[in-house]
């Protein structure tokens, strides 16, 4: 799904999708304009090959992966694992307690 620009309809639609997986697996987060903090603590993070950041929270493990065509968050709970895909354009970081999915 890369695209060559970043309009408000694809931000919208990329925040959407990350919401409503969030959302279905319980995870506790927020949403500060363009940016969706999710609550936890770090477990792994990887900056140097394809950058990769886990964090807990509770059950729960949260992944985001910076891959070669595209981006992906993965929500693991006791009972599923569920992924997104997202666009090359959304990227995220850690700052305590949040790791931060920017759009």
């Amino acid at each position: 799904m890369a695209q060559d620009f970043w309009d408000d309809e694809t931000q919208t639609q990329e925040m959407k999708k990350v919401i409503d997986l969030l959302e279905e697996n319980g995870i506790d987060f927020k949403v500060e304009g363009d940016k969706i903090m999710i609550k936890g603590d770090v477990d792994y993070a990887d900056i140097f090959s394809l950058p990769t950041i886990t964090i807990v929270q509770g059950d729960n493990i949260i992944a985001f992966d910076k891959l070669w065509d595209f981006n992906q968050i993965t929500v693991r709970t006791p009972n599923s694992v569920k992924s997104v895909q997202l666009d090359r354009g959304v990227y995220a970081n850690y700052s305590y307690p949040y790791l931060i999915i920017h759009f």
